[in-house]
């Protein structure tokens, strides 16, 4: 079993807090307060989904990511909870900018933003976290090639 280093985890919990839960929360209330006279019904629900999505979606990263933290580097649990933080931040931008609403809500308010280009930005940066996730497992000698590396071999033969 594997020692938790909890201040570790902690630390990336926080950032990823700041960035998936409090910043959308940020948004949400400066567009409610300084454009709520102009939002329509539709536009208040699909903020409120982009709110809900981004708490829920943004919670479950967050306890994941704080996992990934917890461990040591080149560890499996690491790498195994790096690829899931990375594949829940693809579905976070994806669901969050993109199926929430958020498009019709920023152009109700005078704003053109492309969610899908954003959500693919996001993405591409995900994508490359989770090969430097990788990265860091295979460069601790725990991957395919250290595991060979360390082969025990019989008394007298020859390798």
């Amino acid at each position: 079993m594997t020692e938790l280093d909890v201040k570790g985890g902690v630390v990336v919990a926080a950032v990823a807090s700041g960035l998936l839960i409090a910043l959308p929360l940020v948004l949400a209330s400066l567009i409610r307060g300084r454009y709520a006279a102009s939002l329509a019904d539709d536009d208040i629900q699909a903020l409120s989904a982009f709110l809900i999505y981004a708490v829920i979606l943004g919670a479950a990263a967050t306890s994941v990511v704080f996992l990934y933290g917890s461990h040591r580097k080149g560890t499996r649990p690491r790498l195994l909870l790096g690829m899931a933080s990375g594949a829940l931040i693809v579905v976070y931008s994806f669901v969050v900018l993109v199926l929430s609403g958020l498009t019709s809500v920023l152009s109700s308010i005078g704003l053109e933003l492309d969610t899908v280009f954003a959500a693919l930005l996001v993405s591409y940066a995900s994508v490359i976290v989770m090969f430097s996730v990788g990265g860091e497992y295979l460069a601790s000698g725990k991957g395919p090639q250290g595991a060979a590396d360390t082969t025990q071999t019989e008394p007298g033969s020859s390798r």
